[in-house]
């Protein structure tokens, strides 16, 4: 972590010609059970990796703020007061969308030169946009010394990618970034947020996340397709249940839902039961990593998959043969899609005296079958955001 911020204050001075004086991090995350749960008011395990996106900088005269990120080789300058959104520079959506964000809640952010670099990779589902947005709003109060605690970071992050970025992502990527500890998964429940846990991710395993290189794009509409069936779908239980007081998905349970299949229609149907069946898949693998059952906890986890395949639908071919084959090779507890789906990447439950021979036989069976050249990742759970001075 320090290495990668000290990597971005050169960075910074390389091409600002000053040093920077304040800094903000964050890492990305992985899904390890809890597909969509999110904007359901469900529950999710996730973990922070360690791997981490930093932004430094410093404040400057003037109403404009100049951004350069060392991944993308691009710079750009907007101003503070009214932001607006660029196809110029996809990258720079998430940082702006963090300063409009916190002056739509009165906060001051003054005019500022930031540096971006991290070593997150991109497109494997692994929320680089939402560990942007984190380290850019804990740069922000870092460099102009607002008070706000690392829930509301997140909550920020997240209404930045809903109402500027477009993109209507529940509440885990950008909590997990905020909130994640090392070597712990964080139990998240979506409606009360003041209820997270930590459950330990024992040594005796690893997760290894596989990108398929399959195309990962979900601002296109695809997400927010699911999110709208699911809505839908609590919104006729709600009407069959009223005594209930039905808001989400969380609030159903799989009997009430099959008597309101024939009213909600089989797509919304098959998104929803998803949805009910992943919450208690999610409570059941709480369970098992307290006892340190990493056999169960697999099993549920291939469940899931099993479950976005074939009913809430976002899944690919390439997601599928990547867990097919990781089931097959020894060592592997569990494998699933994580992240929005529609492409990205899988994650596998491994032990960890056999991850990198794991990860190495998956590379070569997916190459055989797919003639697709796949990215392989080793993580351990790692810690939150932070910022502060340099």
């Amino acid at each position: 972590m320090e290495d990668m911020i000290g990597k971005a204050a050169r960075e910074f001075v390389d091409i600002f010609g000053e040093n920077a004086t304040h800094y903000g991090d964050a890492p990305g995350r992985v899904e390890v059970i809890g597909n969509h749960t999110d904007y359901n008011d469900g529950f999710i395990l996730a973990a922070a990796i360690d791997r981490r996106i930093a932004v430094v900088g410093r404040r400057v005269e003037g109403a404009l703020a100049r951004v350069y990120s060392r991944t993308f080789n691009s710079g750009a300058s907007f101003p503070v007061a009214e932001p607006l959104k660029t196809k110029d520079n996809p990258w720079l959506n998430y940082v702006m969308g963090v300063v409009w964000q916190l002056r739509n809640k009165g906060i001051g952010v003054d005019a500022f030169e930031a540096m971006v670099l991290g070593d997150v990779p991109l497109g494997a589902g692994l929320s680089s946009s939402a560990a942007l947005e984190v380290a850019t709003a804990s740069f922000l109060r870092a460099l102009n010394g607002f008070e706000m605690d690392p829930i509301d970071v997140a909550l920020n992050s997240q209404a930045a990618e809903n109402d500027f970025v477009g993109m209507n992502c529940g509440i885990l990527d950008q909590f997990t970034s905020a909130m994640g500890r090392s070597e712990r998964l964080v139990f998240l429940d979506c409606r009360f947020l003041d209820r997270y846990s930590y459950y330990p991710l024992g040594n005796g395993v690893k997760l290894v996340i596989a990108n398929t290189k399959a195309p990962h794009a979900l601002v296109d509409g695809a997400y927010n397709r699911l999110r709208a069936s699911c809505f839908r779908a609590a919104a006729i239980c709600a009407e069959k249940f009223p005594d209930k007081k039905i808001s989400h998905l969380r609030d159903v349970n799989p009997e009430e839902l099959d008597q309101c299949r024939t009213a909600m229609g089989d797509e919304d149907y098959r998104r929803a039961r998803h949805i009910v069946t992943e919450n208690a898949r999610v409570l059941a693998s709480a369970e098992a990593l307290q006892r340190g059952d990493y056999r169960a906890m697999g099993g549920l986890m291939a469940d899931s998959h099993a479950s976005s395949r074939d009913w809430l639908g976002n899944s690919s071919p390439e997601l599928d043969v990547m867990v097919d084959l990781a089931l097959e090779i020894p060592g592997c507890f569990g494998a699933r899609l994580s992240g929005g789906g529609f492409g990205g990447a899988t994650i596998n439950l491994v032990g960890a005296d056999r991850a990198e021979a794991f990860a190495e036989k998956l590379g070569e069976r997916y190459r055989e079958k797919t003639r697709i050249d796949p990215e392989i990742h080793l993580f351990t759970a790692g810690p939150g955001a932070e910022g502060g001075k340099l």
